[in-house]
């Protein structure tokens, strides 16, 4: 007779590893040399960069409209598998739209993209409108079901920044003592 256990198990490390199992009982074996059976897996991974950029930086008023482009690039050696970007929009910028392309979704500030092929780059718009006066930073950062050997690229800012505006007045008069 003979059973079957089935373990599953999250690859959280990008080096080989052994797992190996053993099998006892508390009758006398005949063959010892096959109770141990042994897998090795090394982990599939992808390394996802993010980059963000804005068409205007320094917008000239509250209301104005700005574009932020975010793109995510699927650095390999391995397709990644359940991509994902949270952008939402922080305090002080307010959603007009968001173009994600065929295939993905934006909702709630995240962006999901599924699968995405090693090599691939994919992007999406994100129009806003600016809503205070100063330095607004957006930040875009991407997830994956994959495991990601380098984490630090899976984040990119843009910062609008509205100017304060200094008004000034000067009055003049060109008559100081009319009849």
């Amino acid at each position: 007779q003979s059973s079957t256990i089935t373990v599953l198990a999250r690859v959280d490390t990008t080096t080989a590893q052994i797992n190996t199992a053993l099998v006892s009982a508390d009758q006398y074996d005949t063959v010892p040399a096959n109770n141990t059976a042994s897998a090795a897996i090394s982990g599939a991974t992808a390394d996802l960069a993010v980059t963000k950029t804005v068409d205007n930086s320094t917008p000239s008023a509250i209301g104005d409209q700005v574009t932020f482009r975010v793109s995510v690039t699927n650095n390999g050696p391995h397709d990644a598998t359940g991509v994902e970007v949270a952008d939402a929009l922080p305090s002080g910028l307010t959603l007009v739209s968001a173009t994600p392309p065929p295939g993905t979704t934006y909702s709630g500030g995240v962006w999901t993209i599924g699968p995405l092929a090693n090599g691939a780059t994919t992007a999406i718009d994100i129009v806003a409108r600016v809503d205070v006066v100063g330095p607004v930073t957006n930040t875009a950062t991407a997830t994956s079901t994959s495991l990601d050997p380098i984490p630090a690229d899976n984040q990119a800012q843009a910062t609008v920044d509205v100017p304060d505006t200094d008004l000034q007045i000067t009055k003049t008069v060109d008559n100081a003592t009319p009849n």
